[in-house]
């Protein structure tokens, strides 16, 4: 326990002010705005952060950070937990050097707590994944988000030096199409698969008759619809977006 504790603990500080200062530059932040951000360390890239935005909140779980972070700004608030367990609601933005660990269920997150705009630095294997269709999570950024790559940087950025190499990317919420829409709301359902699709329909002016007809026409198996929809394969949703997109009603 301790020694997975130790690395979940694990930070490896940004010590390259050029790309600090490229992450608040394209971040955009007024005093609109709210930002979380995940992981602050000693705080280099919080203090810059309040200086531009209405109020930061961030979380850092390793406690020995609490004299650096404490003395901060007024507009800070400091949380010592882990930041998946709190609510995101009422912020806009999160401008984050984030545990890698914690890379694809903060996009979940985002998604469910309405956050317009992402930047991170990421580890460059979950950058790659980001762009697939062949990964789920690479399939959900994508119906929510633009995605953006927008700067590399190498392992010598950072202390103590992390095995891969980095990105600073840009996530920023997307105006859906009709599908995209549809899609979003069966992966975010806490329901089963076959429930999920027919409430999305129905969602969209659909009686819950018509949307049953329309399920029936894509021919999945009873076994996949009664999956729980979190479940669903990367595979089964370009299915699932074929279907629709080939389905007329849908159009209508």
């Amino acid at each position: 326990m301790e020694n997975s504790l130790n690395k979940e603990k694990e930070q490896h500080i940004l010590i390259d002010n050029k790309i600090l200062e490229k992450e608040i530059e394209i971040s955009d932040i007024t005093k609109k705005d709210n930002i979380i951000e995940i992981g602050a360390g000693p705080g280099n890239l919080t203090i810059e952060l309040a200086k531009k935005a209405n109020k930061v909140l961030a979380f850092e779980i390793d406690e020995k950070f609490k004299e650096n972070l404490d003395n901060l700004k007024i507009n800070i608030e400091i949380i010592y937990g882990n930041a998946l367990n709190y609510s995101w609601k009422g912020y806009n933005k999160i401008v984050s050097n984030i545990p890698y660990s914690i890379s694809e269920p903060l996009i979940w997150k985002s998604i469910s707590d309405e956050i317009n705009t992402i930047i991170l630095i990421v580890g460059e294997n979950f950058k790659k994944i980001l762009f697939s269709q062949h990964k789920k999570i690479g399939i959900l950024a994508s119906l929510f988000f633009n995605i953006k790559p927008i700067l590399f940087v190498g392992k010598n950025c950072f202390n103590p030096k992390p095995r891969t190499n980095s990105w600073v990317i840009k996530l920023e919420r997307k105006k859906q199409d009709r599908i995209e829409e549809i899609l979003g709301k069966i992966l975010l359902s806490k329901s089963k698969t076959k429930n999920a699709i027919i409430y999305s329909l129905v969602s969209k002016g659909k009686t819950k008759n018509q949307a049953k007809e329309i399920l029936k026409d894509f021919k999945f198996s009873n076994k996949t619809l009664e999956k729980p929809a979190k479940r669903i394969t990367s595979k089964f949703i370009l299915k699932l977006k074929e279907n629709l997109e080939k389905n007329k009603a849908i159009q209508l």
